[in-house]
């Protein structure tokens, strides 16, 4: 965990983030600060680099949900509907309201994609109204060009419920889940692929009847890791995690029966959110969990590629918290997204009270928390098992000294940001002494040939 990044506000929730550039952090969600009258949260805000509000952005109500970056500007879900807000959080005028169309009207809100041009792929259950093309009444896939029009040049398409989730795969096919049992005209189950036009693709089958998935991880092969809470023909059983096999029939060969157990936390029963990809074939595993096979795991693990829980973030993961309404409480404990980062070090977001890193119990940790790299250790860590660099004294003020086995041409600092702000080279050296005086606090990475060496805490004088 690093401690220089902490969030402000006490409720409700962060649904998605946006890291920039610079440091600072766009996030939406419903978010609450101390002092603003109850019940009173914004969509969209900003963060500076340390977590902290930023007040030169247009907070707004913008959007709450899912956020993509295009350019200059990023989309963001906002109830049934997607918006276009530039970086500074104003509405993109280039891209219009997709209820001003006299063709659309929204009605249930899903999930979107945005294809490289900047039009948009949309979900859910929305009245499209243009007879003379054939189109009329509910539809469940969209297209929407650039400047937020219905793109009248590709056909919706429909089923008998709602899209809630989508994810492109790497042949522009799509997942889809959503209570339905027709597609096209065509029986389907709740869990189904279409094909890039959004046309069934009858060549897969879950057979799943109850429940939705809320994470999909396509492997090349064309198997497909999906997460959530769901049911499957072979079992009366819910499932949280499985793998289908490039049919939709269950890859037997991986562990399907993983139990998540959502421990005090109100809802159902464990429910798997996002799924990334490790090296090795490991999976980062994060949701509304407080155990998983009977292990404390707080809203995170490390599942291996046959389906087994392994010994790492156990009794780790995110504290818990009572949200209250005047009407009724609802405790919340639950990771809802991941960001890695290209300078080694990754976000965490979702709706938690406090962070246990397994070296330090930070309670003040809330809604989005930076850490360490996927190692997940605030320990020194050892790169492609060639180079291993121990760093002392951590944390520093003045000096930085690096113990080295195994040989490198150089190394450099890089800050949170990503950016190299010391650079050294080594003449067959097994130990180098770096001056760190002038580096401004915060947390750096060490990184020699390419390869990371470990981190460490730059304090104040």
């Amino acid at each position: 965990m690093d401690p220089s990044f902490r969030t402000q506000f006490n409720d409700w929730y962060v649904s998605s983030i946006l890291p920039l550039e610079d440091g600072k952090v766009i996030v939406s969600g419903q978010t609450g600060y101390p002092g603003a009258p109850p019940f009173t949260f914004h969509g969209v805000t900003r963060l500076n680099s340390d977590g902290s509000a930023d007040p030169t952005f247009s907070s707004s109500n913008l959007g709450r949900g899912k956020m993509v970056r295009h350019g200059d500007a990023f989309y963001v879900a906002s109830n049934t509907i997607v918006r276009r807000l530039l970086i500074n959080g104003s509405l993109d005028p280039m891209f219009g309201s997709m209820n001003s169309s006299p063709y659309f009207s929204s009605l249930q809100g899903g999930d979107y994609h945005v294809y490289p041009d900047g039009s948009l792929l949309v979900s859910g259950a929305h009245t499209v109204s243009l007879p003379d093309s054939g189109w009329s009444g509910l539809h469940n896939l969209i297209w929407f060009t650039n400047t937020g029009r219905l793109d009248t040049t590709r056909a919706p398409r429909k089923g008998n419920g709602v899209i809630y989730r989508i994810k492109e795969l790497p042949d522009g096919k799509f997942m889809c889940t959503g209570p339905m049992t027709e597609f096209e005209g065509q029986p389907t189950s709740y869990i189904f692929r279409v094909q890039a036009d959004g046309a069934l693709d009858t060549s897969f089958y879950t057979g799943v009847n109850w429940g939705q998935a809320f994470a999909y991880l396509p492997l090349a092969d064309g198997r497909c890791y999906v997460g959530g809470l769901f049911r499957t023909p072979e079992s009366s059983f819910n499932r949280r995690l499985v793998r289908f096999l490039a049919d939709g029939s269950l890859d037997t060969s991986f562990n399907n029966d993983l139990h998540f157990d959502k421990g005090i936390l109100s809802g159902l029963d464990g429910v798997v959110g996002t799924i990334s990809a490790l090296p090795e074939g490991r999976l980062l595993v994060t949701g509304s969990f407080q155990a998983v096979d009977g292990i404390a795991h707080n809203g995170l693990c490390i599942i291996d590629s046959t389906g087994q829980v392994v010994p790492q973030l156990q009794e780790q993961g995110c504290g818990s918290y009572v949200y209250q309404t005047q009407n009724s409480s609802t405790t919340y404990g639950t990771i809802d997204g991941v960001h890695f980062m290209p300078n080694n070090m990754m976000y965490i977001w979702g709706a938690y009270h406090g962070y246990d890193d397994g070296t330090t119990n930070a309670p003040l940790q809330r809604f989005v928390t930076r850490l360490y790299g996927p190692d997940f250790s605030t320990r020194v860590a050892e790169a492609d098992g060639a180079v291993t660099g121990t760093l002392w004294p951590v944390p520093t003020t003045d000096q930085l000294n690096i113990k080295l086995t195994g040989q490198i041409t150089g190394v450099r600092i890089v800050d949170v940001q990503g950016r190299t702000v010391l650079t050294r080279s080594i003449q067959a050296e097994n130990r180098v002494t770096l001056s760190v005086a002038e580096l401004a606090p915060g947390v750096y990475s060490v990184i020699g040939d390419g390869r990371f060496l470990g981190r460490f805490v730059k304090e104040a004088w």
